[in-house]
C-alpha cells in the first residue's frame, strides 16, 4: 500500500505532463514572449479561448532575482500593505513573502487588482490558469492566493496556477498558513528542472533555511520527472539536484521548459519508464530509488552514504504520511461515532418526559441511575468537540462558517443537546448566575453558534428536530429568571430601583420566551409540570398578579400551551 502511494509520484507525473493545461500554460508565456520581443515584457498579459483564460506573468528585465530577503507580514502591515492579511491564523499571525515577489506585486498593483475583478467573473464559466516563469512566476503565485480569496469555490471553477522555474515564495509560517485552506494546495503546480538554477536561487545563499515550498511539484530531468507535495524532500531534492549544467548556468538565462515537456509527454505516452531497480527487494524503497534516478538526484551507480540517509528518511516520512492519511480517513467515522453517541441522549429525554420533569431538570438533579452513564458520554462529546472547533478555530477565518455543513450542523445538534446539561451542573453551584453574558459559557459553544449564524444568514431556516431548542442557552435565561423572582419575593434586601430593574429584566425575558413560543423554537418538554420553566411562571404569575394581560400570560393561563408541538 506504501509503494503504491509513492508510485503515484510518477504516475501523477505522467499524468501532469500528457495533461493539456501544463502546455497551454507554458504556450502562454512564449505568446507573451512573441508580442514584442524586442521591448520590454509587461508584467502579465491575459488571453481567453472559449472556456479557458490565461493570464501569464512574464519576467521583466532586472527582476530583482538578486533580493533573496524575507519581508514579514508584520512589516508589510506597517508599511500600509494588508492584502495578505486574510492569510493570518491565530497560532500563525505572522508569515515572510520573498521581498523581490511583493515588490513587484505591489508595483504593478492597480494592473494587478482590475484583472482580479475581471477573473473573478470569468472563473464562474471558464477555467483560469494563471502561469509564469522564474520571478514572474513567483508573482503568479501571489495573485492565485490573492484570487482564491475573492472565490466562492462551491459557485466557481477552480484556478490552477502553474509556474516554471519559479524561486520560492515564502517561508514555513507562510506555508503552514496557505495549507489551512484545505482545496488551495491542490491549485498550486510548481515545474522545476534539475538543470534550471532559478528554483533553487535562493537557497544556495544564507537565506537557505528559511524558504518553504508548497502545492505540488513537478520535478523533472532529461531521465524523467516525478511529482511531490511534501515540502521538506522537495527543499532536499532541490537542494541535491546540482548537475554541472545548473552550477554553470546564469539564472538569468531562461530554461527551456517548452521542449523538456514535449520530450517528457512523449516519454509518458510511449511508456518509457525511468530504469528498472532490480537490485532493490524493498519495493517502498525501490520506488523512491526510482523517482530520484527520474529527477536526476540519483545517479545510475550505486547510492553513496548520504543518498542512502536521504532515501532513509524519505521512507520513514512515507510511513508517518501513511499513518496520518488512515488517521484523516478516520475523522468522518469519529464524526458519525459520535453522532450515535449523541443519539442515546434522546432516549435519556425520553426517560425524562415520561417522568414528566424533563430533560435539563433531571439531569440537574441527579438522582437517576442512568445519569452517570449521560455524564460519561456527554464527557465523550465535549471532547470531541471542543478538541475539533479549537482546530478549526486556528485555520484562516474567511466569509462564512469555517465548518463544512455536514460538521456545522453536527456541532449544532451537539450544542443544542449538550450545552443545556452544561448550564444544569453551572446553576447547581450556590450563587451561579448571569451563565451566557457573564463570561462563564464555554468558548467552543460560542463559536459553534457563531459559525451558524454565518451559515444561515440570508437563508431560509432549516428544521432541525423537535426535541431540542434552537437556543441553546434557554435554560440559562430560565434559571436567571427564577433567580429575579427569588430577589423580588425576598423583599427585605432589596431596593426600590433594585425591584424595578429586576421586573424590567423579567418583562424582557417573558418577551424572549413569547417569541421562541410563537415561532416554534422550543420543544414542548418545557412544560412539563415538575421542570424550571414552569416553575419560573407559577412565581412569575404571582409577581404580576393574576389580572396581568399579555400574549404569553393569556396563553399559559389558557393553558394553550397543551396543544404546543
Amino acid at each position: 500500500m506504501t509503494h503504491n502511494q509513492f508510485s503515484s509520484g510518477l504516475e501523477s507525473a505522467n499524468l501532469v505532463v500528457t495533461s493539456d493545461p501544463v502546455h497551454q500554460a507554458w504556450s502562454a508565456i512564449e505568446k507573451q514572449k512573441q508580442i514584442n520581443p524586442n521591448a520590454e515584457p509587461t508584467l502579465c498579459n491575459v488571453t481567453q479561448e472559449s472556456n479557458l483564460t490565461i493570464i501569464a506573468f512574464g519576467t521583466p528585465l532586472g527582476s530583482l532575482l538578486e533580493e533573496e530577503g524575507l519581508v514579514s507580514s508584520s512589516a508589510l502591515k506597517a508599511d500600509n500593505f494588508t492584502d495578505f492579511e486574510f492569510l493570518g491564523t491565530k497560532s500563525n499571525k505572522s508569515f515572510s513573502i520573498n521581498q523581490a515577489a511583493i515588490k513587484l506585486f505591489r508595483a504593478n498593483y492597480d494592473e494587478l487588482n482590475r484583472k482580479k475583478t475581471k477573473l473573478i467573473e470569468l472563473s464562474k464559466t471558464s477555467l483560469v490558469i494563471i502561469t509564469g516563469r522564474s520571478m514572474g512566476g513567483s508573482v503568479a503565485t501571489l495573485f492565485t492566493l490573492w484570487l482564491l480569496k475573492g472565490l466562492d469555490l462551491l459557485k466557481t471553477k477552480r484556478p490552477l496556477c502553474i509556474t516554471f522555474g519559479s524561486p520560492l515564495v515564502g517561508d514555513e509560517h507562510l506555508r503552514q498558513c496557505v495549507l489551512q485552506f484545505t482545496t488551495w494546495k491542490s491549485c498550486f503546480l510548481h515545474v522545476a528542472s534539475n538543470q534550471d538554477p532559478t528554483p533553487k536561487h535562493f537557497l544556495t545563499r544564507n537565506t537557505s533555511g528559511a524558504y518553504k515550498p508548497f502545492g505540488t511539484f513537478l520535478l523533472c530531468s532529461s531521465s524523467g520527472c516525478a511529482c511531490s507535495e511534501d515540502p521538506d524532500l522537495i527543499l532536499e531534492q532541490l537542494v541535491t539536484t546540482n548537475s554541472q549544467s545548473a552550477q554553470n548556468q546564469d539564472p538569468n538565462i531562461e530554461f527551456r521548459y517548452g521542449q523538456a515537456l514535449e520530450d517528457l509527454k512523449h516519454k509518458a505516452l510511449c511508456k518509457s519508464s525511468s530504469q528498472s531497480i532490480e537490485r532493490e527487494r524493498d519495493p517502498l524503497q525501490a520506488s523512491i530509488v526510482t523517482q530520484l534516478l527520474a529527477i536526476g538526484v540519483l545517479a545510475q551507480q550505486q547510492p553513496d552514504t548520504e543518498m542512502k540517509n536521504q532515501i532513509r528518511r524519505m521512507k520513514k516520512h512515507e510511513t508517518e504520511l501513511l499513518i496520518q492519511k488512515k488517521k484523516n480517513s478516520g475523522s468522518d467515522k469519529k464524526l458519525n461515532k459520535m453522532k450515535t453517541c449523541l443519539a442515546l441522549f434522546e432516549w435519556y429525554k425520553k426517560e425524562s418526559n415520561f417522568l414528566n420533569t424533563g430533560y435539563y431538570d433531571m439531569y440537574k438533579k441527579q438522582c437517576n441511575p442512568s445519569d452517570i452513564n449521560v455524564s460519561e458520554y456527554k464527557k465523550r462529546l465535549w471532547n470531541f468537540w471542543e478538541d475539533t472547533v479549537t482546530e478549526v478555530e486556528n485555520k484562516p477565518q474567511m466569509e462564512g462558517s469555517p465548518l463544512g455543513v455536514r460538521w456545522l450542523w453536527a456541532g449544532t445538534n451537539y450544542r443544542r443537546m449538550i450545552e443545556p446539561l452544561h448550564i444544569a451542573e453551572f446553576y447547581k453551584k450556590s450563587g451561579a448566575r448571569n451563565y451566557k453574558n457573564g463570561g462563564k459559557r464555554p468558548k467552543h459553544f460560542i463559536l459553534l453558534e457563531q459559525w451558524l449564524e454565518k451559515e444561515i444568514k440570508g437563508k431560509a431556516k432549516r428544521q432541525m428536530s423537535a426535541t431540542s431548542n434552537e437556543d441553546s442557552c434557554f435554560w440559562a435565561h430560565v434559571e436567571d429568571a427564577i433567580i429575579l423572582c427569588n430577589l423580588l419575593n425576598n423583599g427585605e434586601s432589596v431596593t426600590d430601583v433594585e425591584k424595578v430593574t429586576y421586573k424590567e429584566e423579567l418583562k424582557k425575558f417573558e418577551d424572549y420566551v413569547w417569541d421562541v413560543i410563537d415561532n416554534y423554537a422550543v420543544c414542548p418538554d418545557i412544560f412539563l409540570e415538575k421542570g424550571s420553566f414552569m416553575r419560573w411562571w407559577k412565581q412569575y404569575k404571582g409577581i404580576v398578579g393574576s389580572s396581568y394581560s399579555s400574549q404569553l400570560a393569556d396563553y399559559m393561563n389558557s393553558r394553550s400551551y397543551l396543544k404546543y408541538t
